[in-house]
């Protein structure tokens, strides 16, 4: 698995179904889907059909699909001037989050097959447009001039379910004490110490064992710096430590936030990092043995600081806040442009924008889901703790393919 940041935020997947993924349209002109299987030409509206969920802006595009290395999973052109919000985002910072992949890029074989649910070409495809100049000032002309967006549809869907993650702060000192009692541990070598359960080593079973990378002084930031797969220490002298994901202990992870929505301690719809917290918070003692009952333990390294520089992902190149995206890397290979269109976490907005998938996460399942990385800092984490944001993207892909 990973990574430096890795998510298990809590999945509580809300698919739209959204027909005709499986017709092959004409193709001169836009072609806007709707769920009752039925096209139209005309730009999309809000349209509500009896007893099925309605896709409020669902993809345009252009033409027939193009097969994948699943039956089940197509990929329909469409364009940049069809992409809602295209125009308003940030590209100066989406080229800077692509440069980062590019880097990484240059270090692979030419030869080498892109991996993943998708034919995306060989590695020398990528390099020759990380290769392309760019004028300042003509961001968005880069993409466009090397790239074609494509929208993808899974199981006759083109909506998934999208969460946001961030960089949370913790206090630590490097030695124990009464404050700083929770050890944070590096993965063991010993493969019998690694596979240890987090019931297990709360107990006890890594410690006096002269592993502790750090210790902090909360359990419950310590947990959820786990879900969000990093960190940063500020340590007791002032200087600031930062933590990345190191591997994990082998137990599937469980979403704790699944236990209080089926016990009726939150309900469905307010279901967030923060209502999470907030409830182990009021709730020490049944707080703990939730915590316990996701046996998922992560292990950590120390990674460098940079307030200007974002953490360290799964493609081994630094994060950019609101570029970079967590995915499923199973189906999706890193590095890859994509282009979202989702539910913002503030109620009545959409979140579009251009990210980079440069990061995985053991709750990220499925070739429509991802996790985006909101930065650092409360603001992010005000972003990132509620985002459950239905939504579709397409994937950016080489013009010569």
């Amino acid at each position: 698995m990973k990574l430096s940041l890795i998510r298990y935020s809590a999945v509580l997947t809300a698919l739209f179904l959204l027909g005709g993924c499986s017709e092959t349209p004409p193709i001169d002109q836009p072609i806007v889907y709707y769920p009752n299987n039925n096209t139209v030409t005309k730009p999309p509206v809000t349209i509500t059909h009896p007893n099925t969920p309605v896709q409020e802006t669902p993809p345009v595009i252009t033409g027939a699909p193009i097969g994948t290395r699943l039956s089940n999973v197509q990929l329909y052109p469409s364009d940049f001037n069809l992409l809602p919000g295209w125009e308003k985002d940030d590209h100066v910072a989406a080229l800077k989050a692509f440069h980062h992949s590019c880097k990484r890029w240059r270090t692979m074989p030419a030869d080498k097959v892109l991996s993943g649910s998708f034919q995306l070409g060989r590695m020398s495809d990528w390099q020759a447009i990380c290769s392309k100049p760019v004028i300042r000032g003509q961001e968005r002309q880069f993409f466009e001039q090397w790239f074609k967006p494509y929208a993808v549809c899974e199981n006759g869907l083109f909506d998934g379910m999208f969460t946001g993650y961030y960089l949370p702060e913790l206090h630590g000192s490097y030695r124990q004490s009464a404050r700083y009692n929770v050890p944070i541990y590096p993965i063991p070598s010993n493969p019998s110490l690694r596979s240890q359960s987090r019931a297990a080593i709360k107990s006890g079973a890594l410690a006096n064992k002269g592993l502790e990378l750090l210790w902090v002084d909360n359990e419950i930031d310590a947990f959820f710096m786990e879900i969000q797969g990093s960190g940063r220490v500020i340590m007791e002298d002032g200087s600031i430590r930062g933590l990345s994901f190191a591997g994990g202990n082998g137990h599937a992870y469980y979403a704790i936030g699944k236990t209080l929505v089926n016990n009726g301690e939150i309900s469905k719809e307010d279901i967030s990092m923060q209502t999470i917290r907030a409830w182990i918070e009021q709730h020490p003692v049944e707080g703990e043995q939730l915590m316990l009952s996701n046996a998922s333990y992560v292990y950590f390294q120390f990674s460098p600081v940079d307030p200007n520089v974002g953490p360290t992902g799964a493609m081994a190149v630094p994060l950019t806040a609101q570029h970079s995206l967590a995915i499923d890397h199973k189906n999706l290979p890193y590095g890859i442009p994509v282009w979202l269109d989702a539910e913002h976490p503030i109620q009545g907005k959409r979140l579009q924008c251009l990210l980079m998938a440069q990061d995985t996460g053991g709750a990220i399942k499925g070739v429509i889901r991802g996790d985006v990385y909101w930065g650092q800092g409360d603001k992010a984490s005000l972003m990132a703790g509620p985002m459950k944001s239905k939504g579709h993207y397409y994937l950016l892909v080489p013009r010569n393919l």
